[in-house]
């Protein structure tokens, strides 16, 4: 029972209190409280000071006019949180003012008053204060009570006013005395009462059924009318969230309802923080509070809130909810999807009829007999949110943890565990609510299971079974929460059998208006004083009301969460095989089978990253716990670590699945000894988690335990009574099952009452004391978890960790320093680091005891006894890991592989220490993937770099992993970080990629126990090694051969090695491009004076700059190296016995052959030219002496020389291109007597009598007939190289012009040559006598670079220059450089951009080139063989390309080089006599390690060639393709000597060169006739010193081995490097397809042998052994592509059966026969052969491709004149081709979106021909039926149309047409004149005379205007715009600003200046006339 109302308080106006400052009028603002009863405070409620101010929130103001009374409630909340409910009756009394003032200021101060009204005033005028005024004063009657009756006090007020407004015969004191003394209110779930408070009225009231059920009315139905679904969502989620809100209304009536309903939707929750509905104006300030709160204000207020960044408004009358921009963090929303279905079920509920507003026949349903109400709305809205919560917190109960039961009730809630079980972790909303004070407070009144249920709690026990019902029927919904909704109602509504009449009184209306109101009586305190007593000693002696609801019962469990190690059976991620290995590697762990436990571990690792394989690692682990220690041995710990870890890695910092509290008991356990006495537990290795870091997850951890410690203790009372027959009868129901933690806490709180004291006594100090343990064992464990294993390590020895950094930035780096030198003091790191670390463990934990302990009733004096444990078991702990550090850090934390050393070579030794190491995965695409990452270290040796390991997948573990390269091979070192190991799931820090020239890519991930300073010794050792001090510190020279007492390089000094050096160069390259010569030096050199100036030759347009600069710098260091070289005549005979010389005799070049040769020693001392060989060929009409001037001719002095004759007579010449007047020569070169036209040339002389004298050693011409040659080609090639013989084009040339062709043979207007041998005369009438009779041939052939405006031959010759495209060194350096990114990408091909291996390789261009040398080479025969021509090649400096293009063209033409000794001979001649620069192209050269020259790949592409050739041709060549590998590896790996040194004077310097002439060649010996030779260079001895070497013998060096005599001996060993399809034929000529579809991308690219590494090292690879077949005979073999060796495990069928006759012979006691001889004494069947007609069209159709090859390359050089003069380049755009088209330049197929045409000319072109495409746009359409000159459409056998069809296309040309207007004929000049133009180049202004022609529509230019040949020509129809221009100075002169314009054409912008401004402004309006 309690009373009605605690106070009655009549609170009034004020008027007596001073005026300050702050009134309004001068008169107070506040109330005052009148009367109160009683006047003594009760004793269990106190009164509330302050109730004043909430009497009239807006302020206690005056009225002119009286105002109806007002009703409203305010809440008030005291220090325990109790809701006071103050029900408030205002209405206003008449008050008269004396005047205090004038009327002046009167009328001032209430004309200010009305202005400042809070806005409860009429707007009605105000009449002037008279003498007397009648005012009115506000005057409240409150009942203050904790009942929330807010009818009842209406009715009770009310009636006491209308008894004072009526004047009734009521005393007041009776009804006052009534209420708070006589009226007595059964508590919740008791009957009516019925009552009067002795006024003649009759009033009821009904108690609620449950006092925890709000009560709302109609609030929550008006908060959702008011602000709608999704607002009032919103708000609830702020509120569960603990956000500020703020309520505005007009009304407070709504206030107080609204709060209300929105603290009522929070059921079953309670809301705990500051709950103000109705804030009074004055108290506005507490809105800046930062707690959160629940408060509203009148909207009249809301001007004064506008400053709240943290506050949600809520606009109650206008349904705005405002939430502010700046609230951090924002609001959460439920999870989903019950944000989604709440949403959808109050929509069910406040628009029923929204599902059918859209059907065209919706159901009708018949009127409900009762039509729901507001209120039952009300509750149904209600209900929906008591079901939002039962589903959210679904299973919460399982989560609840038990500390304490007596003698009271503790419980905590496992938070991380609920979000865990119910995957809600990420959900913020949840989150936050259960760290919010009222959901502990749920905990709280909630948890107990024994208490008074509610229809919460059974709601929340049924939701299952409501959701699954509702699941099979969706009708149920709205059903069920219909029944809650009625439940709800019921909690209020009155249950009474009939409804009770009430009578209340109320004033009649008017009554208000009444002019003379009496003022509200004053109460008889006394009277009511004892009416009060009196009515309590009546209720006293009365009957209590028998209330049996809401009796105290066990609380239902409701649906249980899994528990912490339960495993779903539904789980996706994780199949019942998952887990099944991983319980299968656990058992083999601890049964000690590591190496069936390790292969098992990738897919384990994998497996625990979900959650159910972590749950169940910790159960199996914790199955094989037996007792408190369990020791392993280290691998086993190691295992268990690593799964420790991973479990730990994978789980968040909350612990959501219980694993870190799972794995913290065994930390403890699982150890391992380290050494005697010194015992490493797992917890020193999973410290890093920031599980540990976590106080939160320590608390639910702890508490966890400490429930299942009481548990375990009262089931142990549990026991002992059961067996004294005592047990208790609730427990004796479910015998079998062990009860809950929640179940024992309900039977003991059932007992309780009948529980001795002293029981509960000692039951109460039993759990006590079961937390003070507890909380010990959980000190010890904090300290082993939070204290590093390394805390005793010196400071200066580890780094710091990164809070200490941040700590210290600040610090100057002489403190560091001090720092660092207080290591040896007496105040060490190490004390204070550990000191400084024991003290912050030291609080963490003594804040863990105090919150455990004070929330557990830990006795003080044990948290006290705690406190004082702790410093001692920290530093006990850090004592005892010093000894554990120490041996763990001797022990490797993981078992590693043991280390393989790799096989050496002879020579060959380790270089640095191994670094232990991983092999990383790169981007290839090989059955090799599953092998690699592999384990190992990483060797360096004075050769190699090799790593060598084993795979990391067990399952191929017991493999052997090896790959390699040769340090000389280094391209590129990259050092890369962060590695990830899969199968580890660790990531290295540091790694190196090694990139290698022999196609091999090593990525490197190191070991984590490699340091840093390890790392950076390996790469300097390596770069030292790739760059050494000289050539002889390469591996060649130090490895083996016969020890030279040597030579040491000249000390010059390094390139830029002095600031003053770097001077010089710079200047003089400047000088050099500025068109200065260098002043000729003579000083040390014996060589001819005019050498020097050639010798740095003019570098072409079409090399890059790099280039030039390479070459010219590489040109200045070898004149100052040249000396004189004095040579005796043993030594010339000697040098006359090399190899290439005694080719040159079976062809027939020296003089005994008698066919115009010799043999000449011109070169012998290298004076002539360094870089040729020192014997050459030269003609016999050629002196020595001519022959040594003829070098100033040539770039670099090499001279065109005969390397191969033909048996016809044709020669194959090479050398390097003349020098000649190029752009840039003229640059270089401006001298007076050169400033011609860029058509004139400087003639030698004695150039032409070298080639008149090459010449006449051919054949002479004969007449041809085309019936009389075996292909026609003789015709269809001559008619051609006649070009357009006859054509009407020509007949328009003058004589002069004539003679000037005649003269200089190859001019730039694209007629290079006459071949009519009409000297003086035209060419008319010869058509039909060239068609018919016979025709001059050309004897011979140049090929030369279209950058030469000229070529140096005579057209009397019979010659011809034929410029030609080929790769050049920076084109074939772009493709290596793509090639060998495409065949060994760094990473996978899917990040790169989706391009696939085969699009890279095609991008890269590279089977383009060696199509196009195939092509080139295949002229080069075509023209020697079939057109009996010479070829001369004359290619840059005549040593890359030109010796790719011999060397393919002899070894087409001439079988010989197709045999071993043949190849050989051909590499030493055509590559190393002639010079190629092997250590320039493949940067070996010392000087080079400071330069960024790339590698040149010219030799491997010559070998590249060989193979495909060797692919068309498989038994043409002697040797097989291991053969050209075997080279390709070698030519970088700078194992042999031969490919060191980039010239014959380098090898003569070296000492090599002369050796071998003193030995003599083992080779040449075999070659012509000798025998097999087994010798080697260490067999000879014939080494005596040099005496005229130019360098100073100081040491004995290694000679080294030649790579050809290395062959020869392995080739007699055994057949590795023959091809046996070799068939020899003396007279097969290879005429190769070219084309890229019949080319293949060579194995020697992609291949490779991890078994063994590289398999080019025979003594490594144990290769050269001889295969014993029969041992693998009749086994089955595991052969793996790119790990094993196919060669070696697979042989052919040759190899068994020379192993099988060896084996025989071996069996029969005989000497086995050596490979050769058996193979040799094979009898070769005799086949018969077969004879068959060739025709003549057979036979061209033979030949047909190579002729049409070679004709596409002479048209293509005979009209590149018309190329680069007369046409011009095409305006391509896209065009979409919708028929099939052909490609205007390759002839294929064009089809579809990817084509591009000319806007021109319409000729159509593939995307990548664009670029290739010749600039030949001839303005017009293409002619039909005919192709651009690049390719010449031609039918079968008819040669002759390609002539006509390629004048055709020349005829097609625009300026064919101009060019009909012969010189001396007046051109149309529309307009001419001076004008100064910009150079292009160097940007200077030079006057020139300009010609415009509108008819030809070109703006021509000359030197003078005198000249009849332009200087240049401007096409008006590339011309955009003509503009003015800025002014620019011009030399000296003064200049008209005006006078400047430029002209802008789609390729460059014209600079020009006129005279003066008339004449530009001339200038400008012609060159815009002929624009229009």
């Amino acid at each position: 029972m309690s009373r009605l109302a605690d106070y009655f308080v009549i609170v009034g106006y004020d008027n007596d209190k001073e005026k300050t400052a702050g009134n309004v009028c001068g008169q107070p603002i506040c109330g005052k409280i009148v009367q109160r009863f009683p006047e003594k405070d009760w004793p269990d409620t106190p009164f509330i000071e302050g109730i004043e101010w909430f009497c009239q929130p807006l302020g206690w103001n005056l009225s002119y006019e009286k105002q109806e009374p007002k009703f409203f409630i305010s809440v008030l909340t005291d220090i325990d949180a109790n809701k006071h409910y103050c029900a408030c009756l205002s209405f206003h009394e008449t008050l008269a003012i004396t005047q205090t003032r004038s009327v002046d200021d009167e009328d001032e101060t209430i004309g200010n008053n009305c202005s400042s009204s809070r806005g409860l005033l009429a707007a009605a005028p105000v009449e002037p204060i008279t003498h007397h005024s009648i005012m009115y004063a506000p005057k409240c009657l409150v009942l203050i009570s904790r009942l929330d009756c807010a009818d009842t006090f209406k009715n009770c007020l009310g009636t006491i006013y209308t008894v004072y407004i009526e004047n009734l015969p009521y005393a007041m004191e009776n009804l006052v005395g009534n209420i708070l003394g006589c009226i007595q209110v059964p508590p919740a779930g008791g009957p009516q009462v019925r009552f009067s408070i002795g006024a003649g009225d009759k009033q009821s009231l009904q108690p609620p059924q449950s006092s925890s059920l709000p009560m709302t009315g109609s609030g929550v139905y008006f908060l959702f009318k008011q602000l709608g679904i999704k607002n009032v969502l919103i708000l609830l989620c702020a509120v569960m969230t603990e956000n500020k809100i703020l309520f505005h209304s007009k009304c407070y009536w709504h206030l107080t309802d609204s709060c209300r309903a929105l603290v009522a939707l929070m059921y079953p929750f309670r809301y705990t923080h500051v709950y103000i509905p109705i804030l009074p104006a004055p108290l506005t300030e507490v809105l800046s509070t930062p707690t959160p709160f629940i408060m509203g204000i009148h909207s009249s207020l809301q001007t004064e809130i506008t400053d709240l960044l943290d506050v949600i408004v809520v606009d109650l009358d206008g349904g705005l909810v405002t939430i502010p921009d700046a609230l951090t963090p924002p609001v959460p929303i439920f999870p989903s999807p019950l944000w989604e279905q709440t949403q959808d079920l109050l929509g069910m509920i406040l628009f029923p009829n929204l599902a059918q507003a859209d059907l065209a026949f919706p159901n009708i349903e018949r009127p409900s007999s009762l039509a729901k109400t507001e209120a039952h709305m009300d509750k149904e809205l209600r209900a929906i949110f008591m079901r939002l919560f039962a589903q959210l917190f679904q299973g919460y109960r399982s989560c609840l943890t038990i500390i304490r039961i007596h003698p009271k009730t503790v419980i905590t809630f496992h938070k991380a565990g609920f979000l865990g079980a119910r995957d809600l972790i990420e959900s913020e909303f949840l989150f936050r609510v259960l760290d919010s004070m009222f959901f502990t407070t749920f905990v709280n009144e909630r948890g107990p299971p024994w208490r008074a249920a509610d229809a919460w709690d059974e709601l929340y026990s049924s939701m299952n079974e409501l959701l699954k019902t509702e699941a099979q029927n969706r009708n149920l919904i709205l059903t069920h929460i219909q029944e809650l909704g009625r439940t709800l109602y019921e909690n209020e509504a009155s249950n009474a059998p009939a409804t009770y009449a009430q009578k209340v009184l109320r004033p009649p209306d008017g009554a208000i208006q009444r002019i003379h109101q009496p003022a509200f009586p004053r109460i008889n305190t006394d009277k009511v004083e004892l009416i009060i007593q009196d009515g309590i000693r009546k209720n006293g002696q009365s009957q209590r009301f028998n209330v049996t609801r809401n009796q105290h019962r066990i609380i239902p469990m409701g649906p249980r969460l899994p528990e912490a190690l339960d495993v779903r059976p539904t789980t996706v991620h994780n199949s019942a095989r998952r887990l099944e290995v991983l319980r299968t590697c656990v058992s083999y762990i601890f049964e000690n089978r590591i190496a069936d436990a390790r292969k098992l571990l990738p897919a384990v690792m994998r497996t625990l990253k979900h959650r159910d394989a972590r749950l169940i690692l910790c159960r199996e682990l914790f199955g094989y716990v037996h007792g408190n220690k369990a020791v392993l041995d280290h691998q086993q710990f190691d295992l268990v670590v690593r799964f420790m870890n991973k479990a730990l890695q994978n789980a968040s910092g909350v612990d959501e699945y219980t694993v870190a509290a799972a794995l913290l008991p065994m930390s403890t356990i699982f150890c391992r000894k380290l050494s005697m006495g010194v015992v490493q537990f797992a917890y020193t290795e999973i410290q890093d988690h920031v599980i540990w870091k976590n106080l939160q997850f320590w608390e639910s951890t702890f508490f966890q335990d400490v429930q299942a410690q009481i548990k375990a203790l009262y089931l142990l009372q549990r026991r002992q009574n059961e067996h004294n027959k005592e047990a208790n009868f609730v427990l004796d129901e479910v015998p079998l099952e062990e009860p809950t933690a929640l179940e024992i806490t309900a039977e003991q709180l059932r007992q309780s009452p009948t529980i001795e004291e002293e029981k509960k006594t000692e039951l109460a100090k039993s759990e006590e004391s079961t937390l003070y343990s507890q909380a010990i064992h959980f000190a010890n464990r904090m300290v082993s978890l939070l204290i590093p294993l390394d805390v005793n390590v010196d400071a200066a020895s580890k780094p710091k960790q990164a809070f200490r950094l941040e700590e210290n930035q600040s610090v100057s780096n002489s403190i560091m320093g001090s720092h660092s030198l207080s290591e040896h003091s007496d105040e060490g790191f190490e004390e204070n680091d550990a000191l400084e670390i024991g003290v912050t463990v030291g609080k963490t934990i003594s804040r863990f005891i105090d919150c455990v302990c004070t929330e557990g009733g830990v006795t003080s004096e044990h948290i006290r006894n705690l406190h004082d444990m702790v410093p001692g078991v920290v530093h006990m702990h850090v004592e005892s890991l010093e000894p554990v550090y120490l041996e763990a850090k001797r022990h490797p934390h993981v078992q590693k592989p043991k280390i393989q050393t790799p096989c050496l070579l002879p020579g060959e030794e380790l270089a640095t220490e191994h670094l232990r190491c991983f092999l990383m995965p790169d981007g290839r695409e090989d059955d090799t993937q599953c092998l690699i990452p592999a384990e190992g270290a990483l060797f360096l040796t004075n050769y190699r770099i090799v790593f060598k390991g084993s795979p990391c997948d067990p399952l191929f573990c017991e493999q052997t992993i090896v790959r390699a390269f040769p340090i000389a091979s280094l391209l590129k070192e990259k050092k890369i970080s962060m590695l990830y190991l899969a199968h580890l799931d660790q990531t290295l820090p540091e790694g190196l990629q090694l990139r290698s020239s022999c196609f091999q890519l090593l990525k490197i991930a190191f070991d984590t126990e490699v340091t840093l300073e390890q790392i950076e010794t390996f790469r300097k050792t390596l770069n030292k090694a790739r760059h050494p001090f000289d050539e002889f510190e390469y591996f060649a020279f130090q490895s083996y051969g016969t020890m030279l007492q040597g030579v040491v390089p000249l000390k010059t000094k390094e390139k830029y090695s002095t600031l003053k050096g770097f001077a010089k160069k710079t200047l003089l390259r400047t000088a050099k491009r500025a068109g200065f010569r260098q002043k000729a030096q003579t000083k040390r050199k014996l060589v001819p004076e005019y050498e020097l100036g050639s010798s740095s030759a003019d570098a072409l347009e079409t090399r890059s700059i790099d280039d030039e600069l390479e070459d010219a710098d590489e040109f200045e260091t070898q004149q100052n190296e040249a000396l004189p070289r004095l040579l005796t005549t043993k030594d010339i005979e000697r040098m006359r016995e090399r190899s290439y010389v005694r080719d040159w005799k079976r062809l027939g070049f020296d003089a005994d052959a008698q066919l115009g040769f010799r043999i000449s020693n011109a070169n012998a001392n290298y004076a002539t030219c360094r870089t040729l060989p020192a014997i050459i060929v030269a003609p016999v009409q050629c002196s020595d002496a001519a022959m040594t001037h003829l070098g100033r001719c040539f770039k670099g002095q090499r001279i065109p020389l005969p390397t191969w004759r033909h048996s016809n007579g044709s020669l194959l010449i090479r050398g390097a291109q003349p020098n000649s007047k190029s752009v840039i020569g003229m640059i270089k070169n401006t001298t007076g007597a050169n400033t011609m036209t860029h058509n004139d040339v400087t003639h030698y002389p004695e150039q032409d009598k070298y080639f008149m004298a090459l010449i006449n050693t051919m054949p002479k011409l004969t007449q041809l007939d085309a019936l009389n040659q075996y292909t026609g080609m003789n015709l269809s090639m001559s008619s051609l190289l006649g070009h357009g013989v006859g054509e009407d084009h020509h007949q328009s040339l003058t004589p002069e012009l004539m003679r000037k062709q005649r003269s200089n043979l190859t001019v730039s207007d694209g007629s290079k040559s006459n071949a009519s041998g009409n000297k003086g005369g035209t060419m008319k009438g010869n058509e039909r006598n060239l068609a018919s009779h016979a025709f001059r041939k050309m004897r011979l052939y140049t090929l030369g670079e279209k950058s030469q405006a000229k070529s140096n031959l005579n057209g009397d010759f019979c010659a011809d220059f034929i410029p030609v495209d080929y790769p050049d060194i920076r084109q074939s350096r772009s493709a290596f450089k793509k090639l060998i990114r495409a065949c060994m990408p760094s990473h996978n091909a899917n990040d790169a951009d989706g391009q696939s291996f085969a699009k890279m390789v095609e991008q890269s261009d590279w089977l383009q080139q060696i199509s196009t040398l195939l092509q080139l080479s295949g002229a080069v025969v075509d023209l020697i063989d079939l057109q009996e021509s010479s070829v001369m090649l004359s290619l840059e400096d005549g040593s890359d390309v030109t010796a790719q293009l011999s060397a393919i063209a002899q070894l087409c033409l001439d079988p010989y080089y197709r045999s071993l000794d043949g190849f050989r001979v051909l590499v030493e001649k055509e590559w190393l006599a002639f010079g190629h620069r092997f250590a320039h192209r493949s940067n070996l050269k010392p000087s080079h390690a400071s330069t960024n020259i790339a590698f040149a790949p010219t030799f491997l592409q010559f070998l590249d060639v060989v193979y495909q050739l060797q692919l068309q041709f498989p038994m043409g060549f002697e040797f097989n393709d291991f053969y050209l590998r075997f080279l390709a590896y070698h030519v970088v790996s700078c194992r042999f000597r031969t490919f060191l040194f980039d010239c014959e004077l380098e090898r003569y310097d070296s000492g090599i060169a002369s050796m071998e002439d003193k030995r003599g060649s083992l080779s040449t010996k075999n070659m012509f006739g000798g025998s097999a030779a087994n010798g080697s260079d260490d067999e000879c001895n014939v080494y005596p010193l040099d005496l005229r070497s130019p360098r100073t013998p100081t040491q004995l060096n290694r000679i080294g081995h030649s790579i050809f005599d290395y062959i020869e001996r392995q080739h007699n060993k055994s057949p590795i490097f023959y091809n046996f399809l070799y068939s020899s034929s003396k007279d097969e000529v290879l005429r190769p397809q070219h084309s890229v579809a019949a080319l293949d991308l060579w194995g020697f690219y992609t291949n490779e042998e991890l078994a063994q590494g590289p398999p080019y090292d025979l003594e490594v690879t144990n290769v050269d052994d001889e295969i014993d077949v029969s041992e693998n005979k009749g086994k089955r073999m595991v052969i793996s592509a790119g790990y094993d060796s196919i060669e070696k495990c697979n042989p052919n069928a040759y190899v068994c059966l020379l192993s099988e006759v060896k084996q025989a012979e071996t069996e029969r006691g005989h000497l086995p026969q050596k490979w050769q001889q058996v193979w040799n004494n094979l009898v070769v069947p005799q086949l018969e052969p077969m004879s068959r007609k060739t025709s003549l069209s057979s036979m061209l159709v033979q030949t047909h491709q190579h002729k049409r090859s070679t004709l596409e390359i002479i048209m293509k050089g005979r009209l590149a004149g018309y190329q680069d003069k007369f046409f011009h380049p095409h305006r391509f755009e896209k065009h979409p081709y919708t028929t099939p088209t052909n490609c205007n330049h390759c002839t294929k197929l064009l089809w579809g979106p990817v084509g591009y045409r000319c806007m021109d000319c319409g000729n159509s072109y593939h995307e990548k021909c664009t670029e290739l495409s010749m600039k030949n746009c001839t303005k017009y359409k293409a002619i039909d039926g005919t192709v651009g000159p690049p390719n010449v459409n031609m039918s079968q056998g008819d040669t002759a149309s390609i002539a006509s069809s390629a004048a055709t296309t020349a005829r097609t040309s625009s300026h064919h047409f101009y060019n009909q207007f012969s010189s001396n004929v007046a051109e149309n000049r529309t307009h001419e004149g001076h004008l100064y133009k910009r150079g292009a180049l160097l940007k200077g202004w030079k006057q020139r005379w300009f010609v415009l022609d509108s008819i030809k529509h070109q703006l021509r230019y000359y030197d003078t205007s005198d000249d009849t040949a332009p200087k240049g020509i401007i096409e008006l129809a590339e011309v955009q715009s003509v503009t003015a221009a800025q002014p620019a100075q011009i030399g000296t002169k003064r200049v008209d600003e005006k006078g400047f314009f430029d002209l802008k054409t789609s390729k460059r912008t014209y600079n020009f200046y006129a005279m003066n401004a008339n004449l530009a402004q001339e200038w400008t309006e012609k060159l815009q006339a002929c624009l229009q």
